[in-house]
This record gives C-alpha cells, structure tokens and sequence, in this order.
C-alpha cells in the first residue's frame, strides 16, 4: 500500500534518499532511516510519507515495530487517526509486537477527540489481549480525557486499576495531580484529600501542582480557613507557594467580602518574596468593586501600575463594571476612554458592562448607539446583550416589547438562555399576565432548559397574587418533583398568599411543614404570619408569635411592631399600642414614618367617632 505523498519534498531529505549508491558516503540502513523518519515527525513534515514509500520499496529493507510507531505517531498527531489505525493494522498483519508505546499515540488522539470510550476500550481490552502491558503514560491520557468530561466516576476506578496492577502503571505525581483537580473541580473533596493523604505512604511527593487544586478546591467550597491551613502545612513540609497559591486564596476571600484577609494575603506573598500579577490586583479590585469600596479600588489600580504592573481588559472591565452600578457612567466611559488609549481593545464583556449601566438609567438610545459601535469594532450582540434589553423593557412593564426581542434574538441565531426566560416570565407575572408566564414556562422546557429555583419561585408568587393558592402549591410539588429543593422564600410567598385570604390556619400549616423539613422560617415568615393574625383581629395570637419568634433567635423589626400597633390601633386599643412602641424603642428599634401615622389616623378615626 502507497501513502500519500507531500507535495513538496525537502532538499534534505531528497539529498540524502535519492542519491546514487556511488555518491552515498555512509551505507544506507533502517537505522540511519528511522533518525531522519523521527526528525521529520517531530517537525510534522508530511514528507514522512515519502520516506515510508521509500523504505517499503527498497530491497533488503523492511518496516518494523518502531517504523510504524513512528507513522501512528504523525498521524495521531495531525489529527488522521483513520491513517493511525491503517498501519495499526498493517502492523499486526506483519506479525510486529505491539507495545505500549504503538498505542499511547492513538489513546491521546481519541481522547482529545472526546471518544474516551474508544481509547478505553483499546487501553483495557485490546492491549491486553494483544498480551500488551500499558504503562502509566497512556493511562495517564485516558484519566484526562474521562477527567476532562467530569467522569470522576470512571477515573478513579481507572486509577485504583493503575495501583492494583503497580509497575509501570503505577500512578505518577502526574495522575494523582490529574485525579485530585477533577475531584476539587466537581466538589468531592473528601476523595480528592483522600487521594493526597495516599499520596506519601506510596511513595509520591505531592507538589506544588497537588497544594494549589486542593487549596482551589477548599475556597471554592467557601473554606477559606482550612485552603490557609493546608498553605501553612505545604511550607512546612518545604514547598514554596507560587502567584497561583496566593491568587487563589485572595480570590476565595473577595468571594467571601473578606477584602481586609485578602489584602494581608497580598502583603504576606510579597513578605516572602513572592510577585503579585495583574490577576492578584484584578482579583482584589473586583473585590472591592463589589462592596461598593470604588475609590479603593482606583487607588489600588494606581498601586498596581506604580509597581510595573499595567491593568488589563480584566482589571479595567471591573473598574468599568463598578462604577455602573455606582451610576457613574461618564466615568465609566472615561475609563473606557483611558483603556483604548493604553492599546487595551474591549471585549464583548466591557461593552456588555457599559450597555447594562446606560440603560439601567432608562438611557435605551444610548445603550442602542453603544451596541452599534461595538458592531463596528467586530463583537456581535450576544445573548448578555439582549438580557440586558429585554430587561429593561420589562421593568417598564412593556414585556410585549421584550417578548418581541427575544423572538428577533433567536431570528438571528443567539439562543436564549435562562436569564432571558427568568426576565420575560418575571414580567407577565408582576403584570399579572399568569398563563403568558406559564406558556412561556412550558416553552422553555420544551426548548431543553430546566427552569431553577427562582423561576418556580417567581411563577408561585404570581399565582399567590391573583389569590391562586392552590395552582401555586401544585407548582410546588412539580418543583420539588422535579429535584428542585424550595427554600424559605419559597415557603414565605405561599404563607403571604394564604394569609391575604385570610386561611390563616393553612399560614400555620405550612409554617410547621417547612420547619418539619428543615428549613428555618425567618423574620418576613412571622411578620407575614403576624399580618395574618392581625388583619382578622386575632392580635394577642400574633403576639404570641413575636415572643415565639424571639425564643427562636430572632428579633422583631420595625415591620413586626408596626403590624401589631396597627392591629391594636383597629381594636381601638390605644395604651396597648402606645405600650408597644415604648418597648420596640427600649429593644433598640425606632419607630419610623409609619409607626406615627398609624397613631395619627388612629387619633382622627377617634375624633370621627366623637363627632358622630
């Protein structure tokens, strides 16, 4: 069988094939082939092939095992695994041994085209009955392709396969490392610390690889305490941490607010000597940015850029981003300004910022102008850009405007994501367009999207407000059908709607069925529970409620004291509610403009009835 032939042949190579025996000045050998059919694997030159037809047909001279791992090599590597195969194949008719080496190419390539069920087979079955035995280094490629899916599952029955088989596939720093990322990445830590703690007793060392996944993996999980913990237990046993250890850290403390840890994280890896990047100082000024801490936030960009360190399209997108939501969209604009004239272009990301800021301050025209300019600069509108529309025409409660937008999004390809139906069926609810939103809803999941949470959450509420209950407790049990767990506000809407009805005693139902499922009612449930009692004359078991409320650690607010003087006040029972705002103002609570007015419209209805 010929192979393909390169269209062009480099001179050296035809130099040194095609000469005759007399002008040779060494004696042509399989050897001497194989060092110039590696060298030109190794650069990807096609000619590789010409060579392969050469040494098929010169007489004395015939492939062998390492010629063929060298062709499935290339191949494998310029994406032909069909070709890979072929002198797969052929080797195997020529009774060539097949070892680890001859496979490990293919079992990349077919990982690396997501067919790890392929490489699985042939690394488990084929190799093995071929009486091959793999080492670690194409186990190694089948871990990453199974973790690169997120199959924690199959990867560590792969690798506990790797430790029963010891030798050369005993697992290296490299699978550990491998194994324990994709478990920190998935959240299984316990496996992934599990795996770390073996890690000595069989001889590996964990490196600085192993300390940073598993550290990503504790602040991820929102453990910042036990990620300084294990930073800590790595210097100790003499591993240096690196930009990645600190970066990682500083990121999880800014996830957490916890800006002024953050900082002392940032003067400690400087301590040590270790240099901050422009993802150390991005990561803290986006942190601030979202506590509000602007101008904290601009004198560490001056930080940064006082130490060498030039802000990037990340570092000014976040500043971009904070001064939106602070409404100062000049400066936001002024930055953007300063940002194209330090050679740094926006991205889709900035001008999505920039689009969000201008028409959350009902600025449409503008956010318009601003998304023809970034079509200009070569960013298509994405579905963050029609969101932040839709958005907007649904807050001024012209969702039929929004509705329309979305069908034009989808006429030009960009597909709608959950966002865009949480904004669309957000607004029928709140204009009480109930079987819009649930056709909306319907269509949705017939568009393969589960709605979350919040959509449920969304659709209940406008059902409770048109006085729905029973409709809003069947979405309820769809909702908890469906694998969705409610929460508190879940259960805080369904209370509202029941007691607007005045089925107080059904408030009260599902107020013990929440707490009999382990979710904690908070102050709106016993303010909206109070309200109930109230608003049918039953103060004195609302007050009950309160006490109830503060014997489970939670304090009464302005709302809960108002609820109960306005219920006094109804009765006519003056001292009561005068009695009670005295004690809310001696527990630290003022009263507000609404506490006043209760009494004052209370006092006129008293000089009503004197009149009459």
């Amino acid at each position: 069988m010929m192979y393909p032939i390169s269209k062009f042949q480099p001179y050296r190579i035809a130099n040194k094939i095609h000469r005759s025996p007399q002008q040779r000045h060494y004696k042509e050998s399989l050897h001497h082939l194989h060092a110039l059919l590696a060298d030109l694997v190794r650069n990807s030159d096609p000619a590789v092939f010409n060579l392969f037809n050469h040494i098929t047909q010169t007489d004395g001279i015939s492939p062998d095992d390492y010629t063929y791992a060298l062709m499935i090599k290339y191949c494998a590597q310029i994406n032909r695994l069909d070709l890979a195969f072929s002198f797969l194949g052929r080797l195997l008719k020529e009774g060539h041994r097949a070892e680890a080496v001859i496979f490990t190419p293919i079992i990349k390539g077919l990982c690396s085209e997501n067919r790890t069920g392929e490489a699985a087979a042939i690394l488990l079955n084929k190799m093995t009955n071929l009486v091959t035995i793999p080492n670690v280094i194409p186990y190694n490629f089948l871990l990453k392709g199974f973790c690169s899916k997120g199959n924690t599952s199959f990867a560590l029955q792969l690798f506990f396969r790797m430790v029963k088989h010891g030798g050369e596939c005993e697992p290296s720093v490299i699978t550990y490392n491998m194994v324990i990322d994709e478990l920190c990445k998935t959240g299984e830590l316990d496996k992934a610390f599990g795996l770390y703690r073996q890690m000595h007793p069989a001889g590996v060392i964990p490196n600085i690889v192993t300390y940073n996944s598993l550290i990503n993996g504790l602040c991820k999980k929102g453990e910042i305490k036990k990620g300084m913990e294990l930073l800590h237990e790595m210097i100790t046993k003499g591993h240096k941490p690196n930009v990645v250890t600190y970066n990682t850290l500083i990121n999880g403390l800014c996830r957490k607010g916890e800006i002024d840890k953050a900082k002392e994280v940032l003067q400690s890896m400087v301590s040590k000597g270790q240099e901050p990047n422009v993802v150390t100082y991005s990561t803290l000024i986006n942190g601030l940015c979202k506590k509000g801490e602007f101008d904290k936030a601009m004198e560490l960009q001056h930080e940064m850029i006082s130490k060498g360190h030039n802000p990037n399209v990340v570092t000014y997108s976040t500043l971009i981003n904070g001064l939106c939501k602070k409404g100062e969209i000049e400066k936001a604009m002024e930055l953007l300004h300063e940002m194209i004239s330090k050679g740094h272009e926006p991205n889709a990301v900035t001008y999505n910022t920039l689009i969000y800021g201008i028409c959350k301050q009902g600025e449409i025209d503008k956010g318009k102008e601003l998304v023809h300019h970034m079509v200009s600069k070569g960013f298509k509108p994405d579905v963050v850009t029609y969101n932040t529309f839709i958005d907007v025409f649904s807050k001024k409660s012209e969702i039929d405007k929004a509705k329309q937008l979305m069908h034009d999004m989808i006429s030009k390809g960009i597909k709608p994501d959950v966002m865009t139906y949480y904004i669309c069926i957000d607004g029928f609810c709140k204009k009480g367009e109930i079987d819009k939103a649930k056709k909306l809803m319907h269509d949705m999941i017939s568009k393969g999207f589960e709605p979350d949470g919040m959509i449920y959450n969304i659709l209940m509420d406008g059902l409770c407000k048109k006085g729905e209950i029973t409709e809003a407790k069947e979405v309820l049990d769809a909702m908890i059908t469906k694998g969705h767990k409610p929460n508190v506000v879940t259960y805080n809407t369904l209370i509202h709607g029941l007691c607007k009805k005045n089925e107080i005693e059904k408030a009260m139902d599902l107020l013990h069925e929440m707490i009999s499922k382990g979710y904690e009612p908070d102050v709106v449930t016993y303010n909206t529970l109070i309200y109930g009692f109230c608003k049918k004359g039953e103060i004195g078991k609302g007050k009950e409620l309160m006490h109830h409320m503060v014997s489970k650690g939670l304090e009464p607010d302005v709302v809960t004291y108002n609820t109960l003087i306005a219920g006094f006040c109804k009765k006519s029972e003056m001292d009561k509610a005068k009695q009670l705002m005295h004690h809310m103002i001696s527990k630290g609570v003022k009263p507000d403009v609404l506490t006043y007015r209760i009494f004052a419209d209370a006092k006129k209805v008293k000089l009503t009835r004197k009149r009459s």
